[in-house]
């Protein structure tokens, strides 16, 4: 062998070694957690849908907002399909409720079936088949007249055929499920390229603050019993980085916002793992170690209720958390879309609005 073949398959090695370590996740590991709940015991895992139907709905408020056909949409990353659950379900009108909050629901509903209406076909994709099949006999599906697809395939490799062709979506939407993938700028500029032009991408993502009561809690547990800290929750975007990303990507006319849901009522630590296990949103970093000791465990029990405990009127402390959820909405570049007026264009002088001389 030449000395500049060796050179050049030594080059490649190194090459090939450098792209695995930016590869965070371990892809394998979290599809066998998405899928375990939804197989084994789909009713538990419905329990914790809470936090992806809140999403959900509130993704269809935004959409309500868009006045043009949405007829073809991809939801990518779809879990158990909560978007279209969501969509579908009647909007309970509390009996209770005052005059807003029935003007609230009322709303709502005005929203789905204004979003639905508009739905033709919708094209869901995720790479947990157990999650994606767990409701496809439930009675929510029936009550949507356009053309349900489920497809399984990795969001990473965009291999399957219905993530093939350009141009040919008009929404996609993709709910807390995105934090997963490895290279997140190169799915973002895929969604970018499967988007009709002037299409409107539609995301959320667990932001950096996602869950800091669990984090700290664990941190401060594991430098007191171990003297150091281990990878144990997932490491996040931050929302200054997001419009910078759908930039990467091609988006224009962002619009990004961050707002953080509180999940309270958790009577302990592990009760909080629990759900986390049952949403498929356990840790799945490829440095992750292995377990977590009891001693550990129990350390970071006290310190979650000591930081971060909440009192109800009988003197129980049950525990929050806390998810920072980013939205985000950008579009696809298109000749039809408003543009900027050319620098220096301005009509109007900017001391005659304030009134200054």
């Amino acid at each position: 062998m030449s000395t500049s073949l060796k050179r050049l398959l030594a080059t490649s090695a190194k090459s090939s070694a450098s792209k695995q370590q930016f590869n965070v996740f371990d892809r394998e590991v979290k599809r066998i957690q998405r899928s375990r709940y939804p197989a084994t015991n789909p009713e538990q895992s419905r329990r914790a849908d809470y936090l992806k139907d809140e999403v959900a709905l509130r993704t269809i408020e935004r959409l309500a907002f868009i006045t043009r056909d949405l007829t073809r949409v991809l939801d990518f990353g779809s879990h158990s399909g909560n978007f279209l659950k969501v969509l579908c379900q009647e909007t309970k009108i509390p009996e209770s409720g005052d005059e807003v909050e029935l003007e609230i629901a009322k709303q709502l509903e005005k929203d789905k079936e204004s979003v639905k209406s508009r739905i033709k076909e919708i094209t869901m994709v995720d790479s947990s088949k157990s999650s994606l099949e767990r409701d496809i006999s439930e009675s929510f599906n029936t009550k949507f007249e356009g053309k349900i697809i489920r497809n399984v395939a990795d969001e990473e490799t965009f291999d399957h055929e219905c993530l093939q062709q350009p141009d040919q979506y008009d929404a996609v939407i993709s709910n807390l499920s995105m934090h997963w993938i490895n290279d997140l700028p190169q799915a973002l500029a895929q969604i970018n390229r499967v988007l009709k032009p002037d299409g409107v991408f539609m995301g959320t993502i667990f932001g950096g603050d996602t869950l800091y009561e669990l984090r700290t809690s664990l941190q401060l547990a594991e430098l007191e019993r171990l003297g150091g800290m281990s990878p144990r929750l997932s490491p996040l975007v931050d929302l200054k980085d997001v419009g910078s990303l759908l930039n990467r990507a091609g988006f224009a006319m962002l619009t990004i916002d961050a707002e953080d849901i509180v999940v309270g009522g958790f009577p302990d630590i592990t009760a909080v793992c629990e759900d986390l296990q049952c949403m498929g949103e356990q840790n799945a970093v490829h440095s992750r170690p292995a377990l977590l000791p009891r001693d550990v465990l129990l350390a970071a029990n006290e310190i979650y209720r000591s930081l971060h405990g909440e009192k109800d009127d009988k003197g129980n402390v049950t525990l929050p958390a806390t998810f920072n959820v980013i939205s985000m909405i950008g579009w696809k570049k298109s000749d039809n879309q408003p543009q900027p007026l050319a620098r220096g264009s301005g009509q109007v002088n900017f001391k005659d609005v304030l009134g200054e001389n």
